[in-house]
Formats: structure tokens, sequence, C-alpha cells
């Protein structure tokens, strides 16, 4: 498999920024240097008969890299596959990849709002059947390393799924979803999300806020030290005697803002559009996500509140490139 062309990364940015880590609504000026232990560009060995994907994209505060997981899996038994953790210089177009320790899988990665540290979790290679699996995520780890490759750590928690972890605005603590295995046979893998957070200085890990109990969970962003922007679906009966009259009411929104230690679930947000999902800031409050307006569509709500749709690209599904203000 031949290493990311300039070309896909641009798309990729494109139909992506949704899911990306911009500073974090905060305005970081960290400049980060292009890490010097890297194996450049290095191409994952493949067959066509396994799938591929990117994962979330990460944008350093200094706005010059783009640090994301190339993944290679057999459809079904993940993770049988394997996850490359790469770093792309966009003023050099040069790629590169972090030599990790063997025998993980590496789903996602991201850059800390300050842009020193980079914050990953992965799961055990201990096999493809069912049990393998689901053992493998009862296993699953937080990992920390500075932006050039050097001091990595495992963050020592408690057995359970661990997924999806960020850092604060001033890289003291760590947010990420835990979750529980569902019945063998069932629809979905896992349910059940709620945050938590660990203070890397005294270890103490904690629920952040709730329980809530989500059905599903997509990104996490600190708005502050303490509030998260979460994308996460399972609507709460005291908002609407039915499953159909949240949706009509909210519009299906999968968006919140949660403030810690918070047990009552706030009302969802961005409710303008509909099934509004994979939220992020940046660092002037402008807020951006995907929805239907008709179709898929990713969106920016400015601070005054305007709306700005861009189309899906073609390439990967109807809308257009063009922008409009809603």
């Amino acid at each position: 498999m031949r290493p990311v062309r300039v070309q896909d990364l641009t798309i990729l940015v494109a139909v992506s920024f949704l899911l990306m880590t911009v500073g974090g609504c905060m305005s970081s000026a960290a400049t980060g240097k292009t890490a010097p232990n890297h194996a450049e560009g290095s191409p994952l060995e493949t067959d066509p008969t396994k799938g591929r994907d990117f994962r979330e994209i990460s944008v350093h505060p200094n706005g010059e890299e783009l640090l994301f997981t190339e993944c290679i899996y057999e459809p079904q038994k993940e993770p049988a596959g394997d996850c490359a953790v790469l770093r792309y210089h966009l003023p050099t177009k040069r790629l590169y990849r972090y030599a990790l320790p063997t025998g993980y899988v590496y789903p996602t990665a991201s850059f800390s709002p300050r842009g020193n540290y980079i914050v990953m979790y992965r799961l055990p290679k201990i096999g493809i059947t069912q049990d393998a699996v689901r053992q493998a995520h009862e296993q699953s780890e937080i990992m920390l390393m500075k932006a050039d490759g050097t001091d990595f750590r495992v963050v020592p928690l408690t057995t359970g799924i661990k997924v999806a972890p960020i850092m604060s605005q001033d890289e003291t603590r760590v947010a990420y979803w835990r979750s529980t295995l569902r019945p063998p046979g069932s629809k979905t893998f896992m349910s059940h999300f709620d945050v938590w957070e660990v203070d890397l200085k005294t270890g103490h890990d904690q629920l952040f806020a709730g329980p809530f109990v989500f059905f599903t969970r997509a990104r996490l962003q600190y708005l502050s030290p303490d509030e998260l922007l979460m994308g996460a679906y399972g609507p709460k009966e005291e908002f609407a005697p039915s499953l159909r009259e949240y949706q009509k009411k909210y519009n299906s929104s999968s968006v919140y803002r949660i403030q810690r230690s918070m047990t009552r679930l706030p009302e969802p947000i961005l409710t303008e559009v509909e099934y509004a999902n994979f939220p992020s800031c940046d660092h002037v409050g402008n807020l951006y996500f995907k929805g239907q307006r008709p179709g898929t569509s990713l969106f920016r709500k400015s601070v005054q509140g305007k709306i700005e749709q861009w189309g899906w690209p073609v390439r990967y599904g109807p809308g257009d490139w063009g922008g409009r203000v809603a």
C-alpha cells in the first residue's frame, strides 16, 4: 500500500474537520517540532481482502501538522489487524510513522491542546475469536507520550473498556469514555457509555459527571477545566414521553455540554439541524458538527448563532463543496 499522498490528505481534512482537535476552544500558540525519531513514510503491508480506514484527524496548535491513524483490519475480526499512528507535516509534505510497542492495536491518537503530548488508547492483539476480542477490549489501556515520540507511558487505570481519551487544556488530566460489553450476538458490541477523568498528577480516577449511561458515544473535547463538549446518544425519558417525541423535540441531536459533577443530564444542543453529532469547537468558540439538512453535511455554528453548511463531497456522498449561511 502506497504512503498517503498530499491530495488524499486534502480531501481527508475537508470531510473530517468536525473530528479535529484545534487547540480546544483556547488560544494556544505552541510551535512543536517534527519528531526526529519516526520511521518516515513506512506504508502498512496489506492485501485486497482486508479493510482500510483513516480515523480521527487531530491538528497541532501550530496549524502545520496532522495526526491520525491508518488502520488495516480483517472485517468482523478487529482487533486482528494493525493501526499506524501517522504524523503529516504540511509545509514539507513529509509523512511520519511512530514506532510504538508491538503486540497492540492503536485505534486513535490525538494531540494535547498545547501540542506537547499525544494521547492514545490501545488493545492487545490476543486472538480473533469472539472471546479473545471481548477480552482485548476489557484490557484496553490509555497511553501518553511527548509529541516527539519520547517519554511513552501507560496511564495506570483499573481494568475495563476505555476509549477515545483526550487531554485537558492545561495537560494535567485525561478524560475518556468507559463502557460495558453487550451480550454476544447483540446488534452493537458495547454500550452504557459514561465519561471518566484521571488526574495525571495524583492518579485519581473518577466519573466526570453522571452517570448518564449513553447508548453510543462520539468524540469529547474540553471547553474549560470543568466543562466538556461531547457527542453521545441515549434519549432520557424525562425529556420526552417517547423516542419519537424526543426525536421531534430535539431533531435527534446527539450533542451535549456537561459540567463537572453534574448529575442531571442537560438537554442536547445544536437542535437547529437534524441528527447533529461529532461536535468540536475552535479557539474562538465556533461549533463544528455533522448533521442533515437535507442529506449529510458539515456545519459550523458561529458564536453569533449563524449556521454555515458545507455539502458532503461528491466522492464520499451526496452534496457539493459549496458553503452557505443558513
